[in-house]
């Protein structure tokens, strides 16, 4: 026969699952409580797919002209005038500026000087030689009109010694004074040959001092006509250096000049991402409201401040575009097929692991560490860390640097 069972003792299942319920529910309550949390609202959220992207490198840069000609003191002196501004167009041969140096004024009076100096002595040496010259000729003719007057008379010795009409030593006196005059000859043609041979090297000491003094002299007034500074090229003036009554350096920059009205550009570009960088990449510059299309031409063999300068010649061009204008450029380095992808994170600025917050559940962050790297403008490439369809936090979250998970309320 069953008993009842009392209704105190029916209870006790029940009493039981309340109070687990609430052990449970304050469980969870205290460890959502340790968790720190944020509101939604405050979240932006980006969806890591897998599309087609191309890989850029940006940086910002300036235009340049593709040619142009500096204007350099060559001397120190004293402008006295300028007589173009910026902006002027000049031609080939223009006055730049009037300079003036004193002490080159006096140098060019002193080599003058010197010059005359060794053209008198020079032509002074010329009249000795010459003098001398003409002493050995006169004697030369003299000997030679007595020899001829020895040789006719000792024929007629001859003649008349075979007659018995003179003597033997007529005869050997005769010969003695026509074999005299022929040595005496001999020897001042001799000596007038050898004035002819010497005469160049006695001359060439003083007209190589002549003719050096003489390039001084034209070296002088070169460097006083460079004082007037022209234009070595036709072109535009973009730079003035000098006002009137400074005095300049040698190779002070007086001018600058820009011959040809062609522009390129030069991007500075983080000198870690420009190890990407190529010759004849694809490139694009933002010039105000104009967009150029270019190829990558020249890249910067050492970097400078953290950047390297890479060079663009621009395929095409736009109206009002200047010189030294300011620009943002972007390189296509690589494209990447069905690569995975997210909107670029704040934080994201070079290829390196990044620090972000995934999305858990429907309200739960996880804080995971992604290897990321620039594509796009908006757009990074996901290398590593992160799957398709990841939600993940792209919004700002750098004061939560220290947490490892975020409740969302």
């Amino acid at each position: 026969m069953d008993r009842p069972i009392p209704k105190r003792r029916r209870l006790w299942p029940l009493v039981f699952a309340v109070v687990g319920a609430a052990i449970v529910t304050l469980a969870l309550v205290r460890a959502r409580a340790t968790v720190p949390s944020v509101e939604r609202k405050e979240l932006l959220l980006a969806q890591v797919k897998r599309e087609n992207v191309v890989r850029l490198v940006t940086g910002p840069g300036r235009l340049v002209p593709t040619t142009v000609r500096w204007i350099t003191a060559t001397h120190r002196a004293r402008v006295e005038q300028v007589l173009v501004r910026s902006g002027d167009r000049v031609t080939k041969g223009q006055v730049v500026a009037v300079m003036r140096n004193p002490e080159m004024d006096l140098a060019l009076l002193e080599a003058e000087r010197q010059l005359a100096l060794a053209s008198v002595e020079a032509a002074g040496l010329r009249r000795q030689l010459d003098l001398y010259a003409d002493r050995l000729e006169m004697t030369r003719t003299t000997l030679g009109t007595q020899h001829e007057r020895a040789l006719r008379d000792l024929e007629r010795a001859r003649a008349l010694h075979g007659e018995n009409l003179v003597t033997e030593s007529d005869l050997e006196r005769a010969g003695s004074t026509e074999e005299e005059l022929r040595n005496q000859l001999a020897l001042t043609e001799q000596q007038r040959a050898r004035e002819r041979r010497q005469r160049p090297s006695d001359l060439s000491p003083a007209r190589d001092l002549e003719k050096a003094m003489r390039r001084i002299v034209e070296h002088s007034r070169k460097q006083l006509e460079e004082l007037t500074v022209r234009a070595e090229t036709g072109g535009v003036v973009q730079l003035v250096n000098v006002e009137p009554g400074q005095w300049v350096e040698s190779g002070f920059v007086l001018a600058k000049i820009i011959v040809s009205e062609e522009l390129k550009a030069e991007l500075q570009i983080d000198e870690l991402q420009a190890r990407d960088v190529a010759l004849d990449q694809l490139a694009y510059v933002s010039a105000g409201s104009s967009r150029l299309r270019g190829r990558v031409s020249q890249i910067d063999p050492s970097a400078s401040q953290g950047t390297v300068v890479v060079e663009l010649m621009l395929e095409e061009s736009a109206p009002g575009l200047r010189p030294d204008q300011r620009i943002s450029g972007e390189i296509e380095v690589r494209r990447y097929s069905q690569a995975l992808t997210l909107k670029a994170p704040v934080q994201v600025t070079r290829p390196g692991l990044y620090p972000v917050f995934k999305l858990v559940g429907p309200d739960a962050l996880v804080r995971t560490n992604a290897q990321l790297a620039p594509a796009a403008a908006d757009r990074v490439l996901v290398q590593n860390g992160l799957a398709e369809g990841d939600q993940v936090v792209v919004g700002d979250m750098e004061r939560f640097k220290e947490v490892e998970r975020l409740a969302i309320e």
